[in-house]
Order: structure tokens, then sequence, then C-alpha cells
């Protein structure tokens, strides 16, 4: 019996009605934005939506390294090398979709080079959709974080709320948290992804292939078994934000 994922797939692949940016983002390292971002990126391959993907870690990103074909590195800071983004999704293609893994910046940052480089303009006319995916933490630090990324940003942005578990056992102080009432209000959607076996995940890590890859690559039957059920949960996760994810 033929188990491959593709099997999960609607029978129509969404396309976007606009240019959408996707960005990764979250608090300092370790809440798993990477992991995320790769997990995007399967997902977007799985329901055959093109795009591009961009990693804001330069040439040794991870992004990079799990998917070298659809992954450029860029530099958010600055103008030349962040241009390939918004040049790509800008160039009057109305289906164009780009993901970009941030990695660990402050919204403040964020806001700049969206401001700078014209895209904020355009989403507050319609003309282009963003949409921050936001990896929260168990700590403190993860709620304030996500606080300062709101209040940056506003409500011209989509968010999608990802609680990792693969990090983190209990979500506690987001959950009683302001700024979760006031996201969920202005019609931010929340996700939960769960942990993956952690020997499955470093055999993951060793193969440089992206999720879905491993799960039909050459790896032992249980650890690829182990990832695929794994990753039609993360799948089926995400597609509960699909409106703004594709």
């Amino acid at each position: 019996m033929n188990t491959a994922l593709t099997t999960e797939k609607p029978k129509t692949a969404a396309t976007p009605a606009k240019p959408r940016l996707l960005l990764t983002h979250g608090e300092k390292g370790g809440v798993g934005k990477t992991t995320v971002a790769r997990l995007v990126a399967d997902f977007l391959a799985s329901r055959e939506t093109a795009f591009r993907a961009f990693d804001a870690e330069g040439p040794t990103g991870q992004l990079l390294r799990f998917h070298p074909s659809q992954t450029s590195a860029v530099e958010v800071d600055k103008a030349a090398a962040i241009a390939p983004v918004l040049d790509f999704l800008m160039d009057g293609q109305p289906k164009r979709l780009a993901l970009v893994d941030l990695g660990a910046r402050s919204g403040e940052d964020l806001k700049e080079w969206l401001y700078k480089g014209g895209a904020l303009e355009e989403a507050e006319t319609g003309q282009l959709a963003i949409t921050v995916i936001y990896v929260v933490g168990g700590a403190v630090d993860s709620v304030g974080h996500l606080k300062e990324c709101f209040a940056a940003l506003g409500t011209d942005v989509n968010y999608v709320i990802v609680k990792n578990y693969g990090v983190a056992a209990k979500f506690d102080v987001y959950e009683g948290s302001n700024i979760r009432q006031d996201l969920l209000a202005a019609g931010a959607k929340e996700i939960s992804i769960p942990a993956l076996d952690g020997t499955v995940y470093q055999s993951v890590d060793k193969s440089s292939l992206s999720f879905s890859a491993f799960c039909e690559g050459e790896a032992g039957y249980t650890e690829r078994r182990y990832c695929r059920t794994w990753l039609r949960e993360c799948f089926a996760a995400l597609d509960e934000a699909s409106a703004v994810l594709l």
C-alpha cells in the first residue's frame, strides 16, 4: 500500500490571490524557528504551491542546507541583499510566494526592513499579503518579544502563532498572556506542532535532507515511518492556517 505523504494533499492545490511573504520569526534561538520554516517549505511543496525560500542566516543557514534547490541566502539589513525577496514578489506576477527564515531579530528590526523595502506600504494598500509565523517559546521572554513584534507590525500583517512541543512541554506564560488574547482578537491563527522523536530528528539532521525527502529516502523503515507520521500531523496543523500560508 502506498503511504506516501502526497496522498494527503487536497485535489485542487490552493494558490494565493496576490503575492504573499511568509516570515518565520521568534525570540532568541532555541524555539525551533528553522524547524518550522523547514516544515512550511515541505508543506508548500506537498500542496504543489510554487515558492522561493530565503535564509537570513546567510550561507550557513539551516533552511539553505535542507532546501538548497529552493533557497537563497539573504541579509535583511542590507538593501542589495534583501532585494531579491521583494523584487521576486513584486514583479507584477500576482501569485508569487516567498518564505524567509529570519532567525532571531527584534520586532523593530523586522519593521525597519519591511518599511524601507516598501513591503509594509504594499501590505497597507492590499497589494501584498504578509504572514508572520511566530514560533513561541515557553519563557517569559518569548511573550515579551511577541508583544514587541505585534506592537511594531500591527494588524496590517497576518499572524500564525506556533507552539512547538519539540522544544517546550508547556506554554503557560503565553497561554495566560494578554498579547495572546489581543492577537486572537485580531484574527491570528494558533497551531501546535508535536515533538519528533529525538533519535529520528538527529537522523534527519545527519542526512541533510528535507523531512519529506527523509521519509522517502534510504533510512530504516521505522525511522521513516516515525518521521512520516509526525510530518502528517504537522501538515494537519498547518492546514488549519492554510488561508494565510498559501
